[in-house]
């Protein structure tokens, strides 16, 4: 039972996986050594917090945004949860379009980061369209 809702759920959410992983990744990238935030891109990112600050805030995201999916499919529906992360991921990937569009706009990073921050937005409504759907239900069976 967990293993077929966890396949319909995953089919349906493959998008904010990717998305998911996507961030994770990108935090985890700037915990490595090296100093990424000294190119002009990542200045919009570097007037809020140090390099350090956002790849923990960004790896940390994208790991709650992972258990959420996997416990949305797998347990229970996460809807707040996820659209939580999409909010913070769409902050992250507004920054690095202005970082792109300020400091290096001929490169295709403004389309790729602005391309990002339309699925997160999307993916956003989709889980306000769940959190809706979830209480809806619970007002027709007379819980909360």
């Amino acid at each position: 039972m967990i293993l077929v809702r966890f396949a319909r759920t995953f089919r349906e959410r493959a998008p904010e996986w990717v998305l998911a992983f996507i961030q994770t990744g990108w935090g985890a990238t700037l915990l490595l050594p090296g100093e990424t935030f000294n190119r002009p891109f990542f200045r919009p990112l570097a007037a809020i917090a140090p390099e350090m600050t956002w790849g923990t805030v960004v790896a940390v995201a994208g790991m709650i945004r992972l258990s959420a999916l996997y416990i949305n499919g797998s347990r229970q529906e996460t809807p707040v949860v996820r659209q939580a992360c999409s909010l913070v991921s769409m902050f992250i990937w507004a920054m690095l379009t202005m970082g792109a569009m300020t400091a290096e706009w001929r490169s295709p990073a403004v389309f790729n980061y602005l391309g990002l921050f339309a699925l997160e937005a999307i993916m956003f409504s989709y889980a306000g369209r769940d959190a809706a759907r979830n209480l809806a239900k619970a007002a027709a069976n007379g819980t909360r």
